[in-house]
């Protein structure tokens, strides 16, 4: 991550590094956190957002994490996040947190991978397959 002269998104690197490789980056004035390849996380304005999904909502809701709202002209909220900030000088709490944005992220993951595969080929494919038969 030597590309990233953020401050706090490297403290947040750092900080996660047991969870597995992370690398920032930079995506829509916000930073983009991958673990290990895996989308998990976004950084904006100094504030970490996790992925979350059905499975991990009722625990964030506990905890208080406040949804990702898109600062636009409309209200569009995406399925991340926040973590409450003394979790930054704390980081016990926030690396089991970021077990389960992982687990979320895969699961996302997996469902795109699945709907790729269901997909059928589109015209210019199948007019190829007809030109390589023939």
């Amino acid at each position: 991550m030597a590309s990233v002269d953020n401050e706090f998104v490297l403290t947040i690197a750092e900080l996660l590094a047991p969870r597995g490789h992370i690398r920032a980056n930079r995506m829509f004035g916000c930073f983009g956190l991958y673990c290990d390849g895996v989308f998990f996380a976004i950084i904006a304005d100094d504030v970490l957002y996790l992925k979350g999904d059905a499975q991990t909502r009722a625990t964030y809701d506990d905890i208080g994490m406040a949804q990702f709202t898109v600062p636009s002209g409309r209200a569009t909220t995406l399925s991340y996040f926040e973590v409450p900030g003394e979790w930054i000088e704390n980081p016990e709490p926030l690396i089991e947190i970021a077990h389960m944005a992982l687990g979320a992220a895969n699961r996302a993951q997996a469902i795109k991978d699945t709907k790729k595969k269901k997909r059928k080929p589109g015209k210019a494919s199948q007019m190829h397959d007809k030109r390589n038969r023939a």
